[in-house]
């Protein structure tokens, strides 16, 4: 996209769809999940070194992002997700599953059936430990291969995972509010922010739902700039998503735009457009033999 720079991102939340990405830990490897329209999602393969971008499947169903992860050196996406029909039910998938891919691909090499919504917390513990997010066994048709895999229930409410979300591997760190804050619901972890440092630059996301995190959604979310002591703020904007890349570059996504954000003394936060996928419609794409095996 050509480099026009903008000072706000308010007019693109009217897309008829939005972004949420997850970066790898180790790798300028970077998963764009879209979502838009209805109950369709795709894939999209993000190198953050060259800002290339490698479309990739379509998924029409329920898709979870916040139990979703990538592994530390991006080869491999997990996914919580649901189609709640019978002929889901009939081939052993239940309602709901969760499911091991190479990205920018769906087609689950390993896959768990879970049937509700409760579990389905995935992680990758490292590149080849993963946590399942249900104490079910595997699919007959999808072992888990190579990967080392640790299961959960939500019924354990005292085990870590339950609290755990993908963005805490990639150096974010809860910002609690007073203890004395009285909890509305179990759920409520009392938080107030999230925040995270690169460079001389703080970024932080306000926590605007009390009880369980419901980030991403498709109400933008609050962000904050700060120099890294926490204190002195810069900017602040609205996103469907924001984060610092592997390179330490502030990016962020408002509706189907993908943006890098830079602080100027002269014209303060402005924005530069680095793809765009609004204008996207499903079609049907089949994974490639590489994806489809271990």
């Amino acid at each position: 996209m050509t480099a026009n720079w903008l000072t706000g991102l308010t007019p693109l939340f009217a897309d008829r769809c939005r972004l949420f990405v997850l970066l790898a830990r180790q790798a300028p490897v970077g998963v764009v999940i879209r979502h838009g329209p209805a109950k369709w999602w795709r894939l999209t393969l993000w190198d953050t070194r060259r800002d290339r971008f490698t479309a990739g499947q379509w998924f029409h169903g329920s898709l979870y992002p916040r139990k979703c992860d990538l592994s530390p050196d991006g080869r491999l996406f997990s996914y919580f997700a649901g189609k709640y029909r019978q002929s889901a039910r009939d081939r052993g998938y239940d309602s709901t599953w969760v499911a091991v891919s190479r990205p920018p691909y769906f087609t689950a090499l390993a896959l768990w059936p879970v049937g509700d919504t409760y579990g389905g917390h995935t992680m990758f513990l490292d590149d080849t430990t993963f946590h399942t997010g249900t104490l079910r066994p595997h699919h007959p048709d999808h072992p888990p291969g190579p990967l080392r895999h640790v299961a959960h229930s939500y019924l354990v409410l005292d085990d870590p995972f339950l609290w755990t979300f993908p963005w805490q591997h990639d150096g974010w760190q809860a910002i609690r509010l007073p203890d004395d804050t009285k909890k509305t619901n179990y759920f409520d972890a009392r938080l107030a922010a999230w925040r995270k440092s690169a460079g001389n630059l703080c970024l932080e996301r306000t926590v605007w739902s009390r009880g369980q995190e419901a980030f991403p959604s498709g109400r933008p979310s609050r962000f904050t700039i700060f120099k890294r002591d926490g204190v002195t703020g810069l900017a602040r904007f609205e996103a469907h998503w924001a984060d610092f890349d592997p390179r330490g570059r502030l990016v962020a996504a408002a509706g189907g735009r993908l943006l890098e954000g830079q602080l100027d003394r002269h014209h303060g936060l402005r924005w530069r457009p680095l793809t765009a996928f609004q204008d996207e419609k499903p079609e049907p794409r089949e994974a490639p033999e590489w994806a489809r095996r271990w």
